[in-house]
């Protein structure tokens, strides 16, 4: 019996696929902390000197334009408020990146604010299994997203079009919206 080989990056069945979504993942958070780029850049020029798959390496150069972007609007528009960060990662559609960097909000939040991100959290979980066509994993997770960020949307007010995000999940619409930075907080 021969090796089986996935024709489609799936970090949820491949384990090389997994590590490398981790640790760019990891790196660009960690970049984005200290707005240094090369956090990124050095984590995948190390993933690119291992014997990789092409679709390993397609992923790495996907990723890396995404984050390129990112920063590049972070930087441009002076950015400093790690919420504003997560829309603009969201809106690139590196929603396991956007987990990544909201988690450590989470982790240091607490009460409302904590079940809030919480729910965005979970939001992208449901983008990461869309990506994946794990429908019936995405629709679970949108349920248990759209319940929370429905309590605690007065937490979320860094997002101008909540109502857009609580519509999509409800529906567990495959095409995520894209989140506005609210100019108003609390």
């Amino acid at each position: 019996m021969g090796i089986k080989t996935s024709k489609k990056f799936d970090p949820f069945s491949d384990r090389t696929a997994r590590d490398i979504r981790n640790s760019l993942s990891e790196a660009f958070v960690d970049a984005l902390a200290v707005l240094d780029p090369d956090e990124y850049l050095n984590a995948a020029r190390e993933l690119r000197e291992q014997n990789l798959l092409p679709l390993h390496v397609d992923y790495i150069d996907d990723r890396l334009q995404r984050y390129n972007h990112v920063f590049k609007k972070i930087q441009a528009e002076g950015m400093d408020d790690a919420l504003q960060q997560a829309l603009v990662i969201w809106n690139r559609g590196l929603f396991f990146e956007f987990h990544d960097h909201l988690e450590k909000l989470w982790q240091a939040a607490a009460g409302d604010q904590r079940q809030a991100l919480k729910g965005l959290i979970k939001a992208a979980g449901v983008y990461i299994h869309l990506e994946q066509d794990h429908r019936q994993a995405a629709d679970s997770l949108a349920k248990k997203s759209y319940d929370l960020i429905q309590q605690y949307a007065p937490c979320l007010t860094f997002i101008a079009n909540i109502e857009t995000l609580l519509e999509k999940l409800k529906l567990a619409d495959t095409v995520p919206p894209q989140l506005e930075i609210s100019s108003f907080r609390d």
